[in-house]
C-alpha cells in the first residue's frame, strides 16, 4: 500500500487517496482521545486544513468513481493486482495478435518484420498515465475511454478501442470478486478493505 511521504514521491489513484483521508481522520480522533485522557489541551487542527480533508473525502466517498461498487478491483490488498491483470490481458487481446498480422507478408524480411511489430506494440501499448486514469474512472463507454487514450483515432482500430473497454468493463467493473486467476489466486474481496482469499480459505 502507498505511503504518502510527501508531493510527487509516489503515484497514488483516487482509492488510494480516499484511504489516506480516512486514516489521516482516524489519527486524528485518537490524538484528541489521548489528549483528553491525559488531560492535556487537544492540538488544535488549522480551520482550513479540516474543512481540505472533509471536502476531499467527501468528493472521493461518491459512489460516481468504480471503487464505491468494485471492491474486487479496488480493495486496497487488489490494486495492484487488478491492474497487472488489465496490463496481461490487453498483451494477450491487443498487442499479442499483432505478431501473426506481421507474419502474413512473406516478401517481408523476419528482421524488418520484427521492427515493425515492436514499433505498433510500442504505438498500441497504453503509457503509465494512460493506465492510472483508466484505473480511476473505469471508463463505461467509448467517448470517455477516447478522451483518456491520446491519440486513440492514429494508435488503435474502433475494434480494438471496443476491446478495450470491454477488457475495462472485465476487470475495473467486476463487482466483489476479481475475475480469472493471478498468481495462484481467486480474489474475494470482502467490504472496502477486506482480505483476499485464497482457495476459499483465508490467505496469510
Amino acid at each position: 500500500m502507498p505511503e504518502i511521504v510527501d508531493p510527487g514521491t509516489v503515484r497514488l489513484s483516487n482509492a488510494d487517496v480516499l484511504d489516506f483521508l480516512k486514516r489521516k481522520h482516524l489519527l486524528n480522533a485518537q490524538d484528541v482521545a489521548s489528549d483528553k485522557a491525559a488531560g492535556r489541551p487537544p492540538v488544535e487542527l488549522a480551520d482550513n486544513y479540516q474543512r481540505a480533508l472533509r471536502k476531499h473525502e467527501r468528493e472521493l466517498s461518491s459512489r460516481k468513481y468504480p471503487y464505491a461498487d468494485n471492491p474486487g478491483a479496488y480493495n486496497s490488498s487488489n490494486r495492484f493486482k487488478s491492474m497487472a491483470l488489465f496490463a496481461e490481458k490487453l498483451d494477450e487481446r491487443i498487442l499479442g495478435p499483432l505478431e501473426a498480422k506481421h507474419a502474413q507478408d512473406p516478401d517481408v524480411p523476419r528482421a524488418e518484420m520484427w521492427r515493425r511489430l515492436q514499433r505498433e506494440q510500442d504505438v498500441k501499448g497504453l503509457t503509465e498515465i494512460e493506465h492510472f486514469q483508466i484505473f480511476n474512472l473505469a471508463p463505461q463507454c467509448v467517448e470517455t475511454l477516447q478522451n483518456i487514450v491520446v491519440d486513440w483515432e492514429a494508435r488503435f482500430t474502433v475494434e480494438e478501442i471496443e476491446v478495450l473497454l470491454s477488457t475495462v468493463n472485465e476487470v475495473y467493473r467486476c463487482g466483489a470478486k476479481l475475475p480469472g486467476d493471478v498468481n495462484g489466486m481467486d480474489i474475494d474481496a470482502i467490504g472496502t478493505n477486506g482480505d483476499a482469499t485464497e482457495g476459499g480459505e483465508d490467505s496469510a
